[in-house]
């Protein structure tokens, strides 16, 4: 691969020429290096756009308002919300350092200018083996687009349609959807993935613990400022979120909120707004809790009667019909039946969190009125997470407040999505009953964990084909899946054909890189869309240059319960580059497809169902839910669709100027969210959702689901369950570290991973405790080779005082480079040492990986990462 470097950049990009977009590069600087004063009106010349800030913060949530100024379609400068009095209740939805650095994203010189295909590939003969070190030649849209139809058609007429497997995303309401991936779907039931990357363990415990819809219910930003005494696992939303998470966290300390972070480093949400940080070893949450409870249990600390009204399984007393009552959580902790109790000392042995601690924890816990609990998405990233989660409820359910407002149990962050009184509804599909004759575009195979395990275990069902997202690539090399637990056993599997879109990197963001690098190397042909030249494209055959975010797709778009927003073109599509729906219906012709049998509206008609299925709450009294926008005649013919004219809240041009819609709020409005409170105003009268109808500490129907699957026999009570071979536990002389993979306000996953601003900012280092680097002769700044079972990763040390000793963090999203003499990556990916196993519904178990961390004193050189060189491709003549 060839390099760039940023001095260099400027000769290699052809926008970067022109002396308007020089500026660009500046994103919230005048040309003249002048800071940039918002109040300043653009010059006459140019424009002001509204653009999204797509950057997946924390799985979804957090999308902040960007306005860019535009001259001549050239992005020049970057500024925020800036409207009204930033009021709590109304607050300004302000980008984080990500966002503010979008300009230099979109014009990244990572982007693909042109179609490419690699040198040595041929219909004939693929030359698998040189995969990521071949040369790149230029080829037209239809030399291009022609390849792929045809090895689409020679790989389902050879192998049928398991032969391809589509690695991509399926989902318009977060603007990712790629329409290729439809059109495999309507080629038949291709092999696809299940499991859960992101989320953890967390999903089935909130589900079926709470029987909540919403299994994200959790408190808004007004109620989770009633709250008093936060206990935060794992959180780091300052990073995770950014946007307004830092704002609704210092509102809530201004209001008298004291906050404790657990968590194995001091990190920078705990930095900012910690009383108390209280540092443990990663993916040993459920060790505490469980001694927390002890002490609770011991000294008395805990409601009985709110534990008898509302839930089952805390004690013998009172358990679910037909359950041995020796299974009750109470008898467990205690170690009444098992003779090993989860003693704060025990604990202490397991987490590394001092027993006086986790005492002096539980007993703060217990004094306070109003407690939140909220669980990190990688604290359920290990063997058996869901026991973390189950045990962090159960806490909850013992300090006897969870429905009254000021009190919580939940996960992820605040109440950002799930609730039903904003919603841009319809955009997702078809269009529904706008456009009831019109076909959905074939969501079937959506890749996130299976809605049954049955689907999966099934040996009839054969459209299931349906690898586990931890260990696919393992999965493709073995020529099997599943597991032995399966009727039938592990099922056959031969994929020859690899399609990687939506902006989804699969090949660098999933674990064990090195298995997968083999594992595209075999494959017959692969091609990517993407807008930059990532890992997948670098391993592909042929590579076609995708449409950013800023380039298409007009539609109205929400991940949040109180804002919408608005994303049209905002420049056109740079160089050659093309929107995926573009691409996949030049695809459908070439394989004698109607094309609106696989992308069903036209982007005018797809605006159009997402703006008139806005919905919003009317009335705060009784719920009911009106039109968000109002549509004229005159609306409907500017966009070329047909439909009715509708009454609204806000007109769309007011809509389009100001690029998003958010109802007034006030404190005690309908939109305050207190979750489970009609259970516990009237639990008689509005049971939750459970089989029981209360709360269950003991839920069978949770350890029957996860243990169906075969990965995890899955206890109904909280308990302490490992792997000898992951996890803190299982540390030992040859891999005596665990490391943990947070994310980092450089990138959000992959997005922004090659901006070099961001880049300098925050770098992509190996962070270690001051113990154990003295331990290693290691300083900051120093090369180390850090080695797991799976693969070697070259970064510079970091040695930082606040994490605990025998952890090690490396941020999540770095890229592969691997080097070809030694098979070191030099890019900093955690994948390359990642090769979790899989448990429960099939989630990877990221948080756990073992490994040892030396001094490098080998040839290899590795500077700063803001003096790293970008991989370009080979071959390719400007």
């Amino acid at each position: 691969m060839a390099t760039i470097t940023r001095r260099n950049f400027m000769k290699w990009s052809s926008i970067a020429a022109s002396a308007t977009a020089l500026s660009g590069f500046t994103s919230t600087a005048l040309a003249n290096g002048q800071a940039y004063d918002a109040d300043i009106d653009a010059a006459k010349s140019g424009e002001w756009k509204v653009v999204p800030c797509y950057n997946n913060c924390s799985c979804d949530s957090s999308r902040c308002l960007l306005k860019c100024y535009f001259e001549d379609g050239v992005p020049l400068k970057i500024r925020s919300d800036e409207e009204g009095d930033d009021r709590i209740e109304m607050p300004q939805r302000r980008a984080c350092l990500r966002g503010r650095a979008a300009i230099k994203d979109k014009l990244s010189p990572m982007r693909l200018k042109y179609p490419m295909k690699r040198k040595s590939w041929s219909p004939d003969n693929p030359h698998g083996e040189l995969r990521g070190i071949d040369e790149w030649e230029r080829i037209s849209w239809d030399e291009a687009l022609d390849y792929v139809a045809a090895e689409i058609k020679k790989c389902l007429e050879k192998y049928g349609p398991h032969s391809m497997l589509s690695c991509t995303e399926m989902s318009l309401r977060n603007c990712t959807w790629d329409a290729v991936y439809s059109l495999f779907n309507y080629l038949g039931a291709m092999t696809n993935v299940h499991g859960e990357i992101s989320w953890g363990a967390w999903n089935a415990p909130a589900s079926y613990m709470t029987g909540a819809e919403n299994n994200l219910a959790a408190p808004d930003a007004l109620t989770f400022s009633k709250t008093k005494l936060h206990i935060m696992f794992g959180n780091n939303w300052a990073v995770n979120k950014s946007g307004l998470a830092p704002y609704q966290m210092q509102y809530a300390k201004e209001q008298g909120a004291h906050m404790i972070f657990i968590d194995p480093w001091f990190n920078r949400t705990a930095q900012a707004f910690a009383d108390e940080w209280i540092p443990i070893l990663p993916g040993t949450d459920g060790a505490l809790a469980l001694g927390i409870a002890y002490h609770q249990i011991e000294k008395g600390l805990f409601n009985q009667k709110y534990l008898d009204k509302y839930c089952i399984g805390f004690d013998a007393d009172h358990m679910p019909e037909g359950a041995d009552a020796k299974d009750n959580f109470k008898d467990y902790v205690l170690g009444t039946y098992t003779g090993e109790p989860r003693t704060p000392e025990w604990a202490e042995t397991v987490c590394g969190v001092p027993a006086t601690k986790i005492r002096e924890l539980a007993e703060e816990i217990a004094k306070e009125e109003h407690v939140g609990f909220f669980g990190g998405m990688s604290t359920t990233k290990h063997p058996a997470g869901e026991q973390f989660a189950q045990a962090m409820y159960t806490l909850a359910f013992m300090h006897g407040t969870v429905g009254r407002e000021g009190s919580y149990v939940s996960w992820q962050g605040l109440c950002d999505s799930g609730i039903s009184s904003m919603a841009a509804e319809g955009a997702c599909m078809g269009g529904g009953d706008i456009y009831p004759d019109k076909p959905e575009p074939l969501p079937q195979h959506y890749p996130t964990r299976v809605n049954s395990c049955l689907d999966v275990r099934n040996p009839g069902n054969e459209d299931w084909a349906m690898l586990d997202m931890s260990t696919q690539w393992q999965e493709i090399l073995d020529g099997e899946y599943g597991n032995d637990k399966w009727p039938g056993g592990k099922r056959k599997i031969d994929v020859h054909l690899i399609h990687n879109g939506g902006v989804n990197d699969r090949l660098n963001a999933m674990p064990n890189v090195n298995a997968g690098i083999k594992a595209w190397r075999k494959m017959d042909f692969i091609f990517t869309e993407d807008i930059v030249f990532s890992t997948s494209a670098q391993y592909s055959d042929i590579v076609l240059p995708a449409a950013s975010l800023w380039e298409k797709m007009p539609m109205a778009w929400t991940y949040a319960h109180d804002i919408v927003y608005w994303n049209e073109p905002a420049m056109d599509p740079l160089y050659e580059s093309k929107p995926e729906t573009w691409i996949a219906d030049e695809l459908s012709r070439r394989l004698g497809i109607d094309p609106k049998k696989v992308n069903a509206l036209t982007e005018s008609e797809r605006a159009y169902v997402s703006l008139a299925g806005s919905k919003v709450m009317v009335d705060a009294k009784t719920g009911d839910m009106g039109n968000m926008f109002t549509i004229t005649q005159t609306d409907l013919d500017d966009m070329g669709v047909e439909g009715t004219p509708q009454e609204g809240q806000c007109t769309l041009s007011e809509f389009k100027e100001r690029g998003f819609f958010t109802p007034h709020r006030e404190f005690g409005d309908a939109l305050m969210n207190v979750p489970y409170k009609n259970y516990y105003d009237d639990p008689e009268g509005n049971p939750v959702g459970t089989e029981s109808g209360k709360f269950e500490i003991y839920c069978s129907k949770l350890a029957d689901m996860v243990s169906a699957y075969g990965y995890t026999e899955l206890s109904p009570i909280a308990k302490w369950q490992t792997r000898d071979d992951y996890g803190a536990n299982a540390r030992n002389q040859e891999y005596p570290l665990v490391m943990w993979t947070p994310h980092s306000l450089a990138r959000a996953h992959g997005a922004f991973r090659f901006t070099p601003s961001l880049r300098e900012a925050f770098p992509q280092s190996c962070f270690m405790s001051q113990v154990d680097a003295d331990a290693r002769g290691i300083k900051s700044g120093d090369k180390v080779l850090m080695t797991s079972r799976c693969g070697k990763v070259l970064r510079l040390a970091q040695v930082m005082p606040g994490i605990i000793p025998g952890a090690v963090a490396l941020n999540d999203g770095g890229k592969v480079n691997i080097d070809k003499e030694t098979g070191i990556d030099l890019g900093g990916c955690p994948n390359v040492l990642q090769d979790p196993p899989a448990s429960g519904e099939g989630y990877a178990c990221w948080t756990g990986t073992l490994i040892q961390v030396e001094k490098y004193e080998g040839p290899l050189e590795l500077g700063p990462d803001k003096e790293a060189p970008f991989i370009l491709p080979v071959g390719i003549e400007e």
